[in-house]
């Protein structure tokens, strides 16, 4: 089976042993996956805590997967100490001979898997479900047993958790942009490790100064907002983009030209269209001019393409696919990013009250379509109806509350504003849910019976916590409600 599909696939295949016996890494070592481990749905290595034995040593660690090994490059995971406890690598093609090292130098051994597919791998994917699978929760039946306010609070206190856990995230990419802005510096070089408990971490120093420089900021909010654009299904695409085709980069060769941003996202998402003989005279004329306009960027752009295979399109609705969210946040970026910053948008909105913030982060994320989009959802296909929205407002609602929130916060705690800081928890405590998926509402119906008394974005984000570190690992004896219930038979 060729090597030819997207990294989500590649990881639905190794987290199921759709794979042989007999594994043998690129460099001939026979490898042994004894446990894969658990998916990372945060940053970080795409598997935790596995074990593995590579030429008959064993080894914990974690594993990162790629659809082609030379992303391990292109992702800067090289220079980034939080992949320096990665075990092994695993791929779909193996395209660069260059040795995978960590940042701390430790040289890690490459799996070719699609080599080793078993012979109902092609069946597996054909069938595929790309959609999370959710499972009910083991305490449906039980649950209310347990009193309305325990279960509430609960999910409240799970929420702020992860809402802490969202800012924390933006912290370590704050500093890891800076970092990609420093000068390279080479480590020495790091022996195997058999455990954890031998794995040195560095712990990295940052000047006020460059935690506190706007550029970065304008960077992290950017590329959060393209990951919120990316959902579940194109968040790795959406956040490679952004990394890629950084602001800066926008800001120099396309100087806040709305069709130039396009073009260059297009361009570098791999999506512009090159043959465009069976379009529409609308499309021919659109993609010409965006490619002109590309071609006056391209030379200048020095980093690496999103590959075509990594977009999803399958099972979405039309106003979710890239090229909608692509077409979407060019607008937004030349309206408010490229011209303006993080700094002021923050400043503006905080100085609104509560109710301010909230309606001036919807009116600025929200983009309505306009000129080729109003009647397109893709290149050369003319939509059946009119395109209202480019950005809707349950997108930006959602993008408000996983982006614009916790980057505020975080910006309190950089700058020392405790006013921004209570500002963003208040909100957070008090904003009305967005709209329920299927996580949200398996929870509801497993600890209410279906009844909406989840009331706030803090209980709504709870139960995406719950489900998601607990209920689907099926951890009871970890959950507040699951021992209440259960006690030690939980586990």
């Amino acid at each position: 089976m060729s090597g030819k599909f997207s990294e989500f696939q590649l990881k639905e295949l190794f987290r199921n042993r759709k794979f042989d016996s007999g594994l043998r890494a690129v460099s001939g070592k026979i490898v042994e996956i004894i446990q894969a481990g658990e998916l990372n749905s945060d940053t970080g290595p795409d598997f935790r805590h596995s074990l593995v034995k590579i030429n008959g040593v064993t080894m914990r660690g974690d594993i990162e997967l790629h659809r082609i090994s030379s992303d391990w490059f292109m992702h800067n995971h090289h220079r980034d100490r939080n992949y320096n406890s990665v075990i092994l690598h695993v791929v779909a093609e193996y395209d660069d001979n260059r040795e995978c090292v960590t940042q701390a130098g430790r040289k890690i051994d490459t799996l070719e898997l699609s080599k080793f597919l078993s012979g109902d791998a092609a069946s597996f994917l054909a069938g595929f479900e790309p959609d999370e699978h959710v499972s009910q929760l083991r305490c449906t039946q039980d649950s209310r047993k347990l009193p309305l306010p325990v279960r509430i609070e609960y999910l409240r206190l799970l929420g702020e958790k992860r809402f802490i856990h969202k800012v924390n995230k933006f912290e370590e990419r704050l500093k890891d942009i800076i970092e990609e802005n420093r000068p390279a510096v080479f480590e020495a070089k790091q022996k195997y490790f058999r455990d954890f408990a031998d794995l040195h971490i560095e712990h990295r120093k940052f000047e006020e100064s460059e935690l506190q420089t706007e550029s970065y900021w304008d960077q992290l909010l950017y590329e959060g907002i393209m990951e919120g654009l990316g959902y579940s299904k194109n968040t790795l695409p959406f956040r490679t983009l952004a990394r890629n085709v950084s602001l800066d980069f926008l800001r120099e060769h396309a100087a806040g030209d709305e069709q130039v941003i396009q073009a260059v996202l297009f361009g570098a998402a791999n999506l512009l269209p090159h043959d465009t003989r069976n379009f529409d005279d609308e499309s021919k004329e659109f993609c010409s001019k965006l490619e002109s306009a590309w071609q006056g960027v391209k030379k200048k752009y020095k980093r690496e393409y999103v590959d075509q295979s990594e977009w999803l399109f399958f099972k979405l609705r039309p106003q979710n696919f890239p090229t909608v969210r692509i077409a979407g946040v060019a607008v937004l970026l030349a309206r408010q990013l490229v011209g303006g910053s993080a700094a002021e948008l923050i400043r503006r909105s905080s100085e609104k009250g509560d109710r301010g913030f909230v309606e001036m982060w919807r009116d600025v994320l929200v983009v309505h379509s306009q000129g080729y989009w109003t009647r397109h959802f893709t290149f050369g296909t003319p939509a059946a109806t009119e395109v209202r929205m480019l950005i809707g407002a349950g997108r930006a609602e959602e993008i408000m509350v996983n982006v614009s929130l916790p980057v505020t916060y975080l910006r309190g705690r950089i700058f020392h504003d405790t006013g921004l800081i209570e500002r963003a928890s208040r909100i957070f405590g008090d904003l009305s849910p967005t709209a329920d998926n299927t996580i949200t509402l398996t929870v509801k119906e497993g600890l209410f019976g279906g009844d909406n008394v989840v009331g706030t974005v803090a209980e709504q984000q709870g139960a995406l916590h719950l489900y998601r570190t607990l209920c689907s690992e099926k951890r009871c004896e970890r959950c507040k409600i699951g021992k209440a219930l259960y006690g030690k038979t939980a586990a």
